[in-house]
Parts: C-alpha cells; sequence; structure tokens
C-alpha cells in the first residue's frame, strides 16, 4: 500500500501548491468526491460516521478517525482508502478506482495542508431538492387585469421581469390548423376555416376547443402520445416465439384511447395499468389497462422483465430514475439499493396471462393479456452489485417505498372472486367454445358431403382416387364429425361441473355433475381415438413398401388406445378436462405444460395496488408535476423541466416552476382532468401566439433565443402519425374506425385506418412512419426531431403521397372542375396549408401550372389540366409549412 501511496506523491509532486483561498479546491476536489463518495459520504448517508461533503468533514473523519492530515498525504486515510490494493478496502466500492491523476490531485492538495474556503457549505438534505417539496399554487402575478386565464398570467409576472415583449396571435387560420393538428392529429377541412374565420362570438375559440375534446379523435391522438411514454410495443420474438411484450396488446391501446375520451382521471388511470386486477379483478373493460405490466414481458430473464418494469413506472409516473440504484445507492438521489429492491418485491410476484375474450374461442385469434399474481409467496433479495447470479439471501427484502419519499407501505391481500381465478367459468366462455364447437361441426358436415361424392365419382367410374381409399377417406370424415358432435355435450358438462365447484356445490349434486362430465370426456375421448383409427388406416391404404412396416405399427397403436378409450367409457371414473379460457405466458423457454395450466391463485398480494395509490395520491409530489410536464411539452414543442424523466436532483428548478407547480395543483383540484389540463393550456394567450419572429422585439428574441419564457409559440415539425394521417385526411380517404386489432404495416396501400392502429414493435413497423421520427418502442420519452433527406424523398416518392395528391387533386377538380387555375391555387393553398398564399407564390404556382399544361399536351396526355393540378398538390404535400405546426 505503502508504494502505491508513494507513487501518488511522486506524481502530485508536480502539481502547484493550493491557493489558501480554496478556488482550486472548489474546482479540482470537491466534483471528484461529489461525484464518487457524497453518495455514501454525503447528506443523506454517512457510511461508518464519515462525512465528506466538506473539507472539515474530512478533517473530522469518522468511526476510524480523521479522513484527512493536512500537510501529510501519505499519513492521510482517504489516500489509503483510495489507493488500497485490496478490492475490498478500496474506495468508492463500486465502478472504477479512481484514475492516478485523480488521487495525484487529492493528494497535492491535502499535502499543501487541505486548504478550503472559509465558509464553505455542507451539501443540502437531498430530500428538500425542489420536486421532492409538494406543488403550491402560486399567488397570480402580473401587472395586466385582462389576463383571465392562470397561465397569462404567471407568465406576463415572469416577462415583465425579464423585460420581454410578446408577440402577437398566430394568423385566425393557422391557429385554427395549430389547434386541430395538438387535439387530434387531423387538419381542418376548408368549411371549418372559413366558418371560424367569421365566426364572431366571443367564445368561438373556445367552442371549437371543447369540440374537439368532445370527439372521438382526441382520443387517438392523445392516446398515441401517452403510447409513447408507456413504452407501447406489440410483441415480437423470433418467428412464432412471443419473447417480448404479448399478443392482443392493442386492447391496452384502446383502453388508453377510450379513457382519454371519458376523461378518466389520470389517477385512476395509474391505478389502472399497476393493479387493474386488484382494484378491479372481475371487469375485463379495467383488465385491459394492466397492459401496462404485461408489455414489459421478456421470455429468457426474469430479472430484466422486472428491471425495465422498475425502471419505467418511476420514469412514466415518477419521473425518477430508480433504474441507477440497481447495483449501489443512487449517488443524486436519496433511494438506496434496498429501495430498488423493496420496489421489486412489489412486483415479484406478478405474471402475465391472456384470458378469453367474449366473442372468441381461440386465444391465438383474440384474448386479454393482463397481469395477475402467480407467486404470492415469491421471495426478493437484493443483487450484489446489481448481480444477479449474486443475490444476498441473508434476508428477504420487504416490499416498500423508497424511504426517503415515501410513507408507511400497507399493502392489503384481496380475496379474488371465481371468476378472476378460474375465467373459463364466465357464461360466455361457454357460450363462445358450444358456438365454436358447433361451428367445426358444420365444417365436418361439409368435408363428409365432399367424402361422399367423392366415393361416388370413384365408383362410377375407374378415377383416382381408387374406391378403396376413397372409402377410407369417407370414414375418416364420418369419424371426424362423430367426435364433432359430443363436443358441445362435453363443454356443457365440464362447465356446469366447473361452476358448481367455485360455487361450493358438493354432496350428490355435484358427485352426479363431475360424473356426467367425465362420461362426456370418456365418450368424446374415445370418439377421436376411433377417429384416429380410421385415419391410420386410410395413411395404411396409402403407404408404400418402405412406409407400411411403420403404418401398421401407428394403426395397431391406435386400435390399442381405442380399446382402451372403449373400456374407459363403462367406468368413466371422475375425472375429466375442465374448460380452459387463460393460458399463463411462458415463465421460461422451458416451462412444462402442467405447470403452465396449474391452477390460478385465489388471492392477490395488494402490493400493486398499494404501490399505485402512492404514485397516484395527491400528497405525492412528484406524479402531477411529470404529467404536466409531459402534456406541457406536445402543445409548446419544449418541456418545462427538460429533463423531463428525470426530476431528481440532476434537475435544476425550472425558470417557470411557479407556471409547473400551478398547473399540477390545477390537474389536481380539477379530478386529474386531462381535458381540463388541455383546455387551460390551448385557451391561454400564450398558446394562441404566433410562432413568427418577423415583427417580434429585438432585445427579447436576445435576451431569450431560446424562448424560455414563452414570448411567442415554437414551430413544431409534425410526428410521423400526424403527416400520414393529414395526408390521408386532406385526400378524403381516412378510415375513422375506432379501435381494434392491429393492422399490417405492410397494407398501408389499401387500409387507410389511423396510423396508431399499425402493428408497432421491434420486428414491425410502417416504413413511411419510420423515415419520420416514429415512437422507439425502448424509451419515448421525447421524440427526436430530425430533419433528413430521406423524409423529402419519401414525401416526394412514396406510393402514399402520389395516391393522396391524385385524390385530392380529383376532389378539387371535381369542386372547381370549371374555375380557373387562380382560383385553384388558393383552393389548394387553404385546404393544404390552412392559409391563401401571397403573391409570389400565387404567381410561382399559376406558371408552374401552364409550363406542365405545355409539356403535357406536347406529350399528347388525354388529361393534361388534371395531371397538372395534380403536380401542384403533390407540391404543395412537400412544403416546408404541411409539416410544420405554426
Amino acid at each position: 500500500m505503502r508504494s502505491i501511496v508513494g507513487t501518488c506523491v511522486l506524481l502530485a509532486v508536480g502539481w502547484p501548491s493550493f491557493a489558501a483561498d480554496g478556488i482550486a479546491y472548489l474546482r479540482n476536489i470537491k466534483p471528484v468526491l461529489k461525484d464518487r463518495c457524497f453518495a455514501c459520504h454525503g447528506a443523506l448517508k454517512q457510511e461508518s460516521g464519515l462525512r465528506v461533503d466538506t473539507a472539515a468533514g474530512l478533517a473530522k473523519g469518522g468511526e476510524t478517525g480523521p479522513a484527512v492530515a493536512p500537510g501529510r498525504a501519505e499519513g492521510s486515510l482517504l489516500i489509503q482508502r483510495l489507493t488500497a490494493s485490496d478490492a475490498a478496502e478500496r474506495m468508492p466500492p463500486e465502478g472504477k478506482p479512481l484514475t492516478p491523476e485523480q488521487i495525484a490531485s487529492i493528494s497535492a492538495w491535502i499535502a499543501s495542508g487541505a486548504p478550503a474556503p472559509v465558509d464553505e457549505q455542507p451539501e443540502v438534505d437531498p430530500r428538500q431538492h425542489w420536486a421532492f417539496q409538494p406543488p403550491q399554487r402560486p399567488v397570480l402575478q402580473g401587472r395586466r387585469p385582462d389576463l383571465r386565464n392562470p397561465i397569462d398570467a404567471v407568465l406576463a409576472g415572469e416577462q415583465e421581469r425579464q423585460g420581454l415583449k410578446t408577440v402577437g396571435e398566430s394568423p385566425r387560420t393557422l391557429l385554427l390548423r395549430r389547434l386541430y393538428l395538438d387535439l387530434t392529429g387531423l387538419p381542418p377541412g376548408r368549411d371549418e376555416l372559413r366558418a371560424f374565420a367569421v365566426d364572431e362570438r366571443p367564445d368561438a375559440y373556445e367552442r371549437v376547443v371543447d369540440r374537439l375534446l368532445a370527439s372521438p379523435q382526441y382520443g387517438e391522438r392523445w392516446g398515441r402520445h401517452w403510447m409513447d411514454v408507456w413504452r407501447y410495443s406489440d410483441w415480437f420474438g423470433l418467428g412464432d416465439q412471443l419473447r417480448n411484450s404479448q399478443k392482443h396488446i392493442w386492447h391496452w391501446r384502446d383502453w388508453i384511447v377510450e379513457s382519454l375520451n371519458d376523461d378518466k382521471g389520470y389517477d385512476r388511470m395509474i391505478v389502472e395499468m399497476l393493479a387493474g386486477d386488484e382494484v378491479a379483478p372481475n371487469d375485463r373493460a379495467t383488465l385491459r389497462a394492466t397492459g401496462f405490466l404485461a408489455r414489459n414481458y421478456f421470455l429468457f430473464n426474469r430479472t430484466t422483465w422486472l428491471d425495465d418494469t422498475i425502471e419505467h413506472t418511476a420514469k412514466a409516473f415518477l419521473g425518477l430514475t430508480v433504474n441507477c440504484a440497481k447495483c449501489h445507492d443512487h449517488k443524486y438521489d436519496p433511494i438506496s439499493q434496498l429501495d430498488y429492491y423493496r420496489l421489486r418485491a412489489i412486483f415479484e410476484p406478478h405474471q402475465v396471462r391472456l384470458d378469453a375474450w367474449p366473442g372468441e374461442a381461440d386465444l391465438e385469434r383474440d384474448g386479454l393479456p393482463r397481469v395477475f399474481d402467480a407467486h404470492l409467496d415469491a421471495s426478493t433479495w437484493i443483487h450484489k452489485r446489481g448481480n444477479e447470479k449474486d443475490p444476498d439471501k441473508s434476508r428477504p427484502v420487504e416490499p416498500g417505498l423508497p424511504a426517503s419519499l415515501g410513507t408507511d407501505f400497507v399493502a392489503s391481500p384481496v380475496e379474488l372472486p371465481p371468476e378472476a381465478f378460474n375465467p373459463a367459468i364466465a357464461p360466455f366462455v361457454l357460450s363462445d367454445q358450444v358456438r365454436a364447437a358447433e361451428k367445426e361441426i358444420e365444417q365436418k358436415r361439409a368435408v363428409l358431403a365432399v367424402a361422399r361424392e367423392k366415393l361416388a365419382q370413384a365408383e362410377r367410374s375407374a378415377a383416382e382416387p381408387p374406391p378403396s381409399q376413397a372409402r377410407a377417406a369417407l370414414a375418416v370424415a364420418e369419424r371426424g364429425l362423430a367426435a364433432a358432435e359430443l363436443r358441445p355435450e362435453l363443454l356443457r358438462a365440464a362447465h356446469a361441473a366447473d361452476v358448481a365447484r367455485q360455487q361450493g356445490v358438493s354432496g350428490d349434486e355435484l358427485a352426479k355433475l363431475v360424473s356426467a362430465a367425465a362420461l362426456a370426456s370418456r365418450r368424446y375421448e374415445s370418439a377421436k381415438a376411433a377417429e384416429q383409427v380410421a385415419v391410420a388406416d386410410q395413411r395404411l391404404l396409402s403407404a408404400d413398401e418402405k412406409t407400411k412396416p411403420e403404418a401398421e405399427k401407428q394403426l395397431n397403436a391406435a386400435r390399442d388406445a381405442l380399446a382402451g378409450a372403449e373400456a374407459a367409457v363403462a367406468q368413466p371414473g371422475d375425472k375429466y378436462t375442465p374448460l380452459r379460457a387463460s393460458l399463463k405466458a411462458l415463465e421460461g423457454p422451458d416451462e412444462t405444460a402442467e405447470s403452465r395450466n396449474a391452477a390460478y391463485p385465489r388471492a392477490t398480494t395488494g402490493r400493486r395496488a398499494a404501490l399505485a395509490r402512492w404514485i397516484a395520491g395527491r400528497e405525492n409530489p412528484l406524479t402531477a408535476r411529470v404529467a404536466v410536464n409531459q402534456v406541457w411539452m406536445r402543445h409548446f414543442g419544449q418541456p418545462l423541466v427538460e429533463s423531463i424523466e428525470d426530476f431528481g436532483r440532476r434537475a435544476p428548478a425550472p425558470p417557470l416552476k411557479h407556471l409547473l407547480d400551478y398547473l399540477a395543483v390545477e390537474l389536481m383540484d380539477h379530478d386529474w382532468s386531462l381535458k381540463h389540463l388541455h383546455r387551460v393550456i390551448v385557451t391561454s394567450e400564450a398558446y394562441r401566439r404566433s410562432s413568427s419572429i418577423a415583427a417580434a422585439d429585438e432585445a427579447t428574441v436576445k435576451a431569450d433565443p431560446n424562448n424560455v419564457y414563452i414570448w411567442r409559440r415554437r414551430p413544431m415539425r409534425m410526428e410521423s402519425e400526424v403527416v400520414r394521417d393529414s395526408l390521408l385526411c386532406l385526400a378524403g380517404a381516412l378510415d375513422p374506425a375506432v379501435g381494434g386489432p392491429t393492422i399490417d404495416p405492410k397494407q398501408d396501400a389499401t387500409v387507410f385506418r389511423r396510423s396508431l392502429y399499425f402493428t408497432h414493435s421491434r420486428d414491425d413497423h410502417n416504413e413511411f412512419l419510420s423515415m419520420f421520427d416514429a415512437a422507439d418502442i425502448q424509451r419515448c420519452y421525447r421524440r427526436t426531431e430530425s430533419i433528413v433527406p430521406q423524409q423529402a424523398l419519401t414525401l416526394a416518392n412514396s406510393r402514399l403521397t402520389l395516391a393522396m395528391s391524385r385524390q385530392l387533386a380529383e376532389r378539387l377538380g371535381q369542386e372547381f372542375s370549371s374555375a380557373a387555375d387562380t382560383t385553384f391555387v388558393d383552393a389548394t393553398f387553404e385546404t393544404v396549408l390552412c392559409r391563401l398564399p401571397d403573391g409570389e407564390e400565387r404567381a410561382a404556382c399559376l406558371e408552374s401550372l401552364a409550363k406542365m399544361k405545355q409539356v403535357l399536351l406536347a406529350q399528347h396526355h388525354p388529361q393534361s389540366d388534371a395531371r397538372a393540378r395534380e403536380d401542384l398538390v403533390h407540391a404543395l404535400f412537400n412544403h416546408n409549412d404541411f409539416v410544420t405546426i405554426r
């Protein structure tokens, strides 16, 4: 150890002496200590009684004495621990050791007498961080008495203090386009533009706001926003193997859209997503919400699955990076490693399953992906340094909240209703399965009719197949039908026995129902065995010399099985196959069918419900702020808190903290209504301001170039879905249907649904959308905004743009068939860009139309006028103002 220390001292010789004022200490030493040492020896935690966030604390030391001996670097305990050769002794315990240069700098500082500012203050208690304090409704500031909107009142005071002058309101038609695209993701038509332009009622704008918020398109537009935040992804894997997310996860997407349209409180949405199965275990409409958790499913590694669940639950709802505490105490925020595993213990019992959905018996075709607590007694252990292969099994971790942020954690187990743990007893399950069985009977009857006809033809002629083969095929069809006709009876008998067991029926009545179900099972099994004999007989008939021995072997085995099945009919016993209306997701690729089909627990731990209620509780200082920040960013193109998924101590108090807090309280005071929040935002003067700076005050532009104080409206690039949906909408091709299964993204040339209905996963995505910054399924708290050549090429050359240009040109052509080109140009601008062209634009378009017509006429094009106008529409679809929300 001494040789290492000596080396560091030698390295330090070249360093200049530290000035007595401590400036160099603040610049070179304290940042290293803060980054690597404060987590264990700072305001929140002082291992071994040592605190290193001040030079005085280092000199005072801890349980083993002073950490620093001013003037003697080699004799200082701090240097000894930083340079220890034994990894168990060396500090810091996590991550890489300090570099030789860092240690040399610290040694030089100690050798210089460890000078520090006399007024050095210790680290502020992390729990006093601004975002960890409950938001308070601030007193509205601003001198203008005409400001009725609280956003404007708060902003006015800040703008006055900064000496900023706001720009005027956006032109009326561009404001309407902005509002439509923000609230519904679809542009207004010319009729809406003109009606709004002449509406002189004082509340004309507010009426439009209310109408758009009440439209089903609002839920689709903002559903896609929240799908970004909550990491919506359809299932993907390798081929047909489900490795990530869940099949039919689109039910969760529909729940999001419906919840927003119904203006369900944001707090209630959180509770249902995290614990819908615990708060409403029999309500399938609510159970859809747990797709939030089902989406995180990962086949191969439970820890990876739970890590994603913990990380993105915290980031999405709380704006906290708790994942940083998986391996060690959080370096910045008051979250310990124990806190991380206490959160894991909350999620430890849960598992994913697929329940039947009314109207469909086949889970492959449709089903409800949902979560439930499968392992009520599952233990959680701290993983040493985050290594799941090295758990500390000295004591299990109890579920709980971060100690510095949460209150006492009380989870109350919930006894579940029978349909929750045995979904097969639901009445619709029997009717759906019987309907499917009856459909199979009809199909078997059709097969039998064909087999009879083929036998008749074979007997009438010498054509292939020969009569013997036709008779064998007929036998298979007859026995297949006989088995199918027994299935409805089996289903009804098994369902009756299942229901009786759940209802507590006992004695002779239960025994009678069980016997009937057992007999129906034996009869069906016997009929299926007879069908297999017929199949084996047919196979033997068509076998050649090489395959005949194996075919004979299979026929004998089938006959033996039939004999056993027929004997079982005489003594059916009390065993029967219950109805299955649920399938648990594999807990690993090697899970057995027996484990997968085991009975579900009759209770749930209630842990996730307790967590959800804490997250959605009014006393939680983070949740409302994080939600407001997400909504604000999507309306203004810039968040109030820049680090949208991290409100921890690395996030400084935002310049408009008063506005953030006002809106957070406003959201909670109005039952967490997101529609109310939208209404407050979009009716503000701040929202309605122009995005142009052509007439802006020069001093304001210079003082606040990033528009921190919202003196203007920032232009925003359309998201990928809005680009495509707008093309369809303007061309009159958009299918307005809401909800339903996902659509193959390769069908975008024939299916004109809104873009959020395309299958979207790692493996499946729409190529057009991918060119325009589509959602990243791993993390999309904030979409990237890019302007790249591929986007221009896509708009110019894609089949979709060309087809929609033609369709819109035809619509406008029918309306203005005999009108002058000037009228057509104006109408096209108004339709596509929601504004009229200026003189220069109009002249350029007329010149272009004239030249194009001349070229087409020279080529003897049969529809030169129509084609030229189509090209004009196509050009405007490629205009920057089309893909920009101004």
